[in-house]
């Protein structure tokens, strides 16, 4: 989605000093915590982030296959989206997906997101999420958490190699109460 800003002009009447205002390393867990739970409802929020970044993903790859969503269940406590698009390799994991606001949609408008910051929204539910990304023959399984600082990680749990068709899938461990809240929504 291009995100478009009206053009603003400023006068000023004396050559005032100036600094672009901008956000410390050290200062970046605050705002990340403001980012992740900034939603009202953070089931919705799953739900409504990970399948539009999936229908994006194959979008954006011209896959004919259709995004997969597995709802959560007693028996398999995960919701889960899978799309088919081209998946990301493991430098897009830890250059692209591991930044809040960064985005690769803002040049078309054919896409849904755009801010870079839905991908973070199982945080707002629980401390972690589960990213498998299949890429290039290989199927790699990422853990995305919240640490004892706040401050947010990605960490390979395992790679390998893999036949299966490329995309990413996004697991979200769901609490045995939340299920049924989960099928509603």
């Amino acid at each position: 989605m291009i995100i478009t800003k009206e053009k603003k002009s400023v006068v000023q009447s004396h050559d005032f000093d100036q600094v672009n205002c901008t956000i410390d390393a050290e200062d970046m867990r605050y705002v990340a915590s403001l980012l992740r739970n900034n939603y009202s409802d953070p089931i919705v929020a799953i739900i409504r982030e990970i399948s539009a970044n999936a229908l994006d993903a194959n979008l954006e790859a011209n896959s004919q296959r259709k995004v997969e969503v597995h709802a959560p269940s007693s028996m398999s406590p995960n919701f889960k989206v899978r799309d088919f698009g081209r998946g990301l390799s493991i430098e897009e994991i830890f250059e692209l997906y591991s930044k809040y606001g960064k985005s690769t949609k803002r040049n078309s408008n054919a896409y849904i997101g755009a801010f870079g910051i839905g991908k973070f929204a199982p945080l707002s539910y629980g401390n972690n999420f589960t990213v498998v990304s299949r890429n290039g023959g290989v199927k790699s399984t990422y853990n995305v958490y919240v640490d004892e600082h706040d401050d947010t990680k990605i960490v390979k749990l395992d790679s390998q190699p893999s036949s299966s068709d490329e995309g990413l899938e996004v697991q979200v461990a769901v609490s045995e109460h939340d299920i049924n809240r989960f099928l509603e929504k």
